[in-house]
């Protein structure tokens, strides 16, 4: 049975679809950021446990007050948006969704949801195939996620390629997607292992053919694979530009600038060849 409803209090709408649990939040009041303790000290523990019974096996990272009144941030282990809800004081209503600030025209959640992908990222950083420009215009690397078989990750590396060259570092996540392409595992592992890696990366990605070592070195492939779970990765090319927002899927060079607030345009770099 599917159905509707609209309530109206203090300044939030919250519409619920009751058949999937997908709710989504308008607020004109700002409302959704954590504030720290509440006053009601033993609610945190309350919901959590709800949540734990539940669902048993999910991990909650934390549970906190928000300025929305009797509605509570809970934030799960898995730091993909589907990680962040929030809950009623009660323990009977939860909304899986957005919640907007109308006012200031912000979407509170996503925001959250960015700030913990930096955090992670960050955390992260030495696994990756840094390419660096000679002259870096921009402070924190964008980040993507590629599988070494995966054509759009083929047809994409030209346009990352015109990044580094307009001044943008990129950070290669090797994610091999096994299910789909089974021999990815074994040339990211190659990738990493070689003298040169952005050579190796290059040649990979321009669909040419590489020796795939018969013995391997300490490689980060496994813990890709467990970071693109936390993140909910699940295909390639998945981008993280450097403010956290994700994207997914082939993007050119010029949209990524324009996103990234660069002046420069792409048509100054020079195409890869």
């Amino acid at each position: 049975m599917s159905s509707a409803w609209n309530v109206m209090r203090r300044g939030v709408l919250v519409v619920s679809l009751v058949s999937g649990i997908g709710l989504a939040m308008l607020s004109g009041l700002g409302f959704a950021h954590p504030v720290g303790s509440s006053a009601e000290g033993g609610v945190p523990e309350k919901l959590k446990g709800v949540i734990e019974k539940k669902f048993p096996g999910i991990q909650i990272r934390r549970v906190e007050a928000t300025e929305i009144p009797e509605w509570y941030l809970v934030e799960t282990e898995t730091d993909s948006p589907d990680g962040i809800m929030y809950m009623h004081r009660d323990g009977r209503y939860v909304v899986a969704g957005n919640v907007f600030d109308i006012e200031m025209g912000r979407n509170l959640t996503s925001e959250l949801s960015q700030g913990r992908h930096l955090q992670v990222l960050s955390a992260n950083s030495s696994n990756t195939v840094l390419l660096k420009p000679q002259v870096e215009k921009v402070a924190r690397p964008l980040i993507i996620f590629d599988d070494p078989d995966c054509p759009v990750c083929r047809q994409m590396h030209g346009e990352v390629k015109k990044l580094v060259e307009a001044g943008v570092p990129v950070s290669v996540v090797l994610f091999p997607l096994m299910s789909i392409h089974p021999d990815a595992y074994r040339k990211s592992v190659a990738i990493w292992c070689a003298d040169n890696r952005e050579a190796v990366l290059d040649q990979v990605l321009a669909s040419k053919s590489i020796e795939l070592p018969s013995t391997s070195c300490a490689h980060p492939i496994d813990d890709n694979l467990r970071l693109a779970k936390r993140l909910g990765v699940h295909k390639t090319p998945t981008v993280f530009l450097p403010t956290g927002r994700r994207i997914e899927g082939f993007h050119p060079a010029s949209e990524l600038l324009l996103m990234l607030q660069m002046a420069e345009p792409v048509a100054a770099a020079t195409p890869s060849k």
